[in-house]
């Protein structure tokens, strides 16, 4: 009775680990969406079922029958699951996990975080610690968000800009800092995380690249000795993500955007506040954040056609927005709110910031720093 037990037990878990790696194969490596991904489950947990059940089939005879019917069902039931299954946000968990296992082993978790418990109490420091952003960056940056105080150069803010990549931590080995700052207003509670990179350089469609390479040419031939910078280069750069905590507990957030606020990145969004997600999305070059989401039309009809006339009473259809999280739809770097280190702006002497570009405010100096409604970023 128990190797047969064992018998069982070896099909089942051979068929659970064929199924959830072709499963996670079809999802984050191909892009497969439902009802494909269940599909693969299926078919990978079949492959170690036949090659199982023909050897106990060998072996015993007719039970294989019951194992190959039992392993069946189950695969069948895994398969259903990932179909209807909301999607888990693997990237975070992931870079929690990475975190907290280094953290035990360095014994050096949040060791900073003392700092947040002094500025604004035990209950409000975690709250900090726990609405805390998870970056991604679109694809080509290269710098993290990094402590002004120590580093105001992009030599010492680049990272691997590698897209499966969860880094804490620069080239040169400074950690990705947000600076926070916590206001209530009207019953409402905002937490303001400002990120610093030590330059910014708004580009379109890689634009950029096309003037490096022009200006390369015309140095390289001794026409000039110091190309000029890319239109709309500037140093020093103020990015924030803001979380509101509404009197019912609702969480909204929005990013800042070339002066404005965004939530999603489409221009309906502009100045808006949206449900939480956890993830700010960083563009190339410029750092303007917004919201990662994709919207849906749903209820009604999707398509418009010019002069489409409804008859009264047709439903119109609603937007409504999606999540994009990075490892199902962004193949992006990310840095997770876990890991960043966090330092409380009250706390620090803004008379030691020094600006290197006299047209780039700090945050105490915006008015979105003392007034968190504010449409000017």
């Amino acid at each position: 009775m128990l190797g047969r037990v064992h018998s069982v037990a070896t099909v089942l878990w051979s068929c659970l680990a064929g199924g959830a790696a072709a499963g996670f194969l079809a999802r984050d490596a191909l892009g497969l969406r439902q009802p494909l991904v269940a599909l693969a489950w299926i078919l990978g947990a079949a492959i170690p079922l036949v090659t199982l059940s023909r050897r106990f089939r060998e072996q015993r005879g007719q039970a294989a029958v019951e194992f190959t019917m039992l392993v069946l069902l189950a695969a069948l039931v895994l398969g259903a699951l990932v179909a209807v299954a909301p999607r888990f946000d693997g990237r975070s968990f992931g870079g929690f996990l990475a975190f907290r296992i280094v953290c035990t082993i360095e014994r050096d978790c949040h060791e900073g975080d003392r700092s947040l418990t002094r500025a604004y109490g035990a209950r409000d420091a975690a709250l900090v610690r726990e609405l805390a952003p998870n970056v991604v960056y679109e694809q080509g940056e290269r710098q993290l968000p990094v402590d002004w105080r120590d580093c105001r150069r992009t030599a010492c803010a680049d990272a691997l800009d590698e897209p499966d990549l969860d880094t804490h931590l620069t080239n040169a080995g400074e950690r990705a800092t947000a600076f926070t700052r916590i206001l209530r207003r009207d019953g409402k509670t905002y937490f303001q995380y400002w990120l610093y990179y030590p330059d910014s350089k708004t580009t379109w469609s890689h634009s950029d690249k096309l003037w490096d390479w022009a200006w390369d040419r015309v140095r390289d031939r001794g026409l000039v000795r110091r190309p000029p910078a890319y239109p709309g280069t500037h140093r020093d750069d103020w990015e924030a993500y803001v979380v509101r905590l509404d009197r019912d507990g609702r969480a909204w957030v929005r990013a800042s955007s070339h002066r404005h606020w965004q939530g999603c990145k489409e221009l309906q969004c502009k100045n808006r506040w949206t449900a939480r997600t956890g993830w700010t999305r960083v563009s190339r070059g410029s750092h303007a954040g917004h919201i990662p989401l994709r919207h849906e039309l749903r209820g009604g009809p999707v398509w418009a056609y010019p002069r489409q006339m409804l008859l009264p009473g047709t439903p119109r259809a609603e937007t409504h927005y999606v999540p994009l999280l990075p490892g199902h739809d962004l193949d992006e770097r990310t840095t997770t709110g876990e890991g960043l280190r966090l330092v409380p702006l009250e706390t620090l002497d803004a008379s030691g910031y020094r600006p290197i570009d006299e047209g780039v405010r700090p945050p105490w100096q915006k008015d979105a720093y003392w007034d968190p409604e504010s449409d000017e970023s």
